[in-house]
């Protein structure tokens, strides 16, 4: 049962999802408005039945392994010890390794590593964040040992720690996140105490975190992530029929971006190249520009910018359907997906040049990052109906865990896979992993 209270956020999110407007708190006038704006089903058929199985999810949790979250506790203060006495010996003193100021100085005064390439801030010093100190990590011995000692300082302080005192303070030792429905503005979901969503992947220290994260006794973890998800999104928007014919044919889609814009066959597409093209694939829906996709792709200024006029005369209907999503959006006041639901940008229109520019890539973005926690959404909805009494447990960006009875894994997953790929209807497949394991790391 969704409490009137609940009902008036969830209407006034849909209205008002940025949170700038003063809307009244009364639920009639809010649902009329909804209507008005063609929000009523959205509201009806996708976040008012999505409330509750959020609620279960919490009172459920996700398992953790206490005395395994203390061992690795142990081992990360041990490792912490060795590399802070080694930036120690590097730097010739002690000093705050978690302080910007005084890792500046240690840096580029003291050390006097040279701060080619390194923005200045506002204070005056260096930057020292992860993007500087990777352009200055062959520079110096030192910058390697800071760089494993962030890493795992953060693991240590912004993830075992909390969860292991969460997990013990837990009479099931079970973690009890919370799932925020009206928090953000493409309608994905958030999670809090902890953020389950930002826990790290990738490295070895990562996958030893999420292996404590545990199945009970007689029970699996089961994943279903739905692949590469607002690439295919963008390609049904846009129509773009190099990108739907390459999704239909279950083709690498980033070798075939990679061999398109540097017009060479695909099979002679290098690793690094296909990287590339990832990059600026999964950056364009985020509106990433010649300046931020020659920073995270390694290419110079102007390599970037040929880069990118030469994938839009690849998948041309891409740049069509973000500039008639612009004059849209600039006619109306705000962008919508295909399921409807809105996002208003006035800033579209706004002389201030960085406050449209922001606004125009929320426009492009909005119609697709939202119909993915759209889908992912309807996915969790279906799924609860089809399988009452198998907990859902995690909904991590585009990826749902459930907790299964190991007698109805193959089942489930078939039946799972099959919900979340029939959900919604694009024009080019839906296609979703599957894994299972006993633990969070065998499924990432």
């Amino acid at each position: 049962m969704v409490t009137t209270e609940k009902k008036i956020e969830i209407a006034k999110w849909l209205l008002d999802p940025d949170g700038t407007q003063s809307l009244p708190a009364d639920l009639a006038v809010l649902e009329e408005k909804l209507r008005h704006y063609g929000l009523r089903k959205i509201y009806d058929e996708l976040e008012l039945p999505l409330a509750p199985i959020l609620d279960e999810m919490r009172a459920k949790g996700i398992a953790v392994d206490v005395a395994l979250l203390q061992t690795l506790s142990k081992k990360l203060e041990k490792e912490l010890g060795v590399l802070t006495k080694a930036i120690y010996a590097d730097a010739g003193a002690p000093f705050n390794i978690n302080s910007p100021k005084q890792l500046s100085e240690v840096l580029f005064e003291k050390l006097g590593i040279s701060h080619s390439g390194i923005p200045h801030r506002s204070t005056g010093a260096y930057s020292t964040d992860a993007g500087a100190l990777e352009i200055i990590r062959e520079r110096h011995a030192i910058v390697p040992a800071i760089l494993k000692y962030r890493e795992l300082f953060k693991v240590q302080s912004t993830y075992v720690a909390p969860l292991l005192e969460l997990g013990t303070a837990s009479k099931d030792h079970r973690i009890h996140a919370t799932l925020h429905q009206t928090s953000t503005a493409t309608g994905r979901l958030s999670s809090e105490n902890p953020n389950l969503q930002n826990i790290p992947t990738g490295t070895d220290i990562a996958k030893e975190l999420r292996a404590a994260f545990v199945a009970p006794k007689g029970k699996t973890l089961l994943s279903l992530d739905y692949s590469q998800i607002e690439l295919r999104i963008m390609a049904s928007v846009s129509g773009d029929p190099k990108m739907i014919e390459a999704f239909k044919n279950g083709e690498d889609i980033h070798k075939i971006t990679a061999a398109s814009v540097l017009n060479i066959p695909v099979d002679k597409v290098t690793k690094e190249q296909r990287q590339t093209a990832k990059t600026l694939n999964f950056g364009i829906i985020y509106g990433m520009g010649p300046q931020a996709f020659a920073r995270t792709s390694g290419l110079s200024y102007t390599e970037a910018e040929e880069f990118i006029a030469a994938y839009f005369r690849n998948f041309s209907e891409i740049q069509q359907w973000q500039e008639r999503t612009i004059a849209a959006a600039r006619e109306t006041g705000y962008v919508e997906n295909l399921n409807g639901r809105k996002r208003w940008v006035p800033n579209i229109i706004s002389p201030n040049q960085r406050s449209a520019s922001e606004a125009r890539r929320a426009a492009f973005n909005m119609p697709i990052q939202s119909l993915a926690a759209d889908m992912l959404k309807m996915a969790m909805i279906a799924a609860r109906r089809a399988f009452p009494d198998i907990p859902l447990i995690l909904s991590i960006h585009d990826e749902l865990v459930f907790e299964v009875p190991d007698g109805m894994l193959k089942k489930a997953a078939t039946e799972l896979r099959r919900i979340m790929e029939s959900v919604y209807q694009l024009s080019v497949p839906v296609k979703v992993d599957v894994a299972s394991g006993k633990n969070w790391a065998e499924i990432s």
